[in-house]
């Protein structure tokens, strides 16, 4: 792991708590939240502030935004599933059911699904990817692995709806 670098070990339990009440209540107050984990508004503020001071929290207001790669979630893999016998939103359901799964798109195109999804390492990959072919349906999968992220933010969609406001 490069020097700078955080991942999820480094986190307490409070830490993972919050990160998790953050995601499930976007937009809450710093209030609902100490009453959500149980604790000071004053402690949820800290820890808030330590997040984003470590980078693993990012963003501000209604939607923040995580860094993954600082918890621990460092390879993204983009999987393309060919799907037969009429079978495809059974297996894009049970697909989307895996917690590293971020996005089940249904596309046009050679293949039938498009999957985005975030792992500790290889192994994990590879794990999902067998889990996949062994799928009832799933005729075959192409993966990529993610280099670099360019741009992963659709903070300009909100820009575009309130511009004209």
């Amino acid at each position: 792991m490069p020097v700078g670098r955080r991942s999820a070990s480094d986190l307490d339990d409070l830490d993972l708590r919050l990160i998790r009440a953050i995601s499930a209540y976007p937009g809450a107050s710093i209030r609902t939240l100490a009453g959500i984990l149980q604790v000071s508004p004053s402690t949820v503020s800290k820890r808030v502030r330590r997040l984003r001071e470590l980078g693993v929290l990012r963003g501000r207001g209604l939607r923040p935004c995580f860094d993954y790669e600082r918890l621990g979630f460092d390879l993204t893999a983009i999987v393309e599933v060919t799907v037969s016998g009429g079978k495809l939103l059974e297996v894009e359901r049970r697909i989307a059911e895996d917690p590293h799964v971020t996005a089940v798109y249904d596309v046009t195109g050679p293949s039938d699904v498009i999957v985005v999804a975030r792992f500790e390492g290889r192994a994990q990959l590879s794990e999902f990817v067998k889990g996949l072919l062994a799928m009832p349906n799933v005729e075959r999968t192409n993966t990529r692995v993610v280099l670099n992220v360019i741009k992963e933010d659709d903070s300009g969609l909100i820009e575009l709806l309130t511009s004209n406001a």
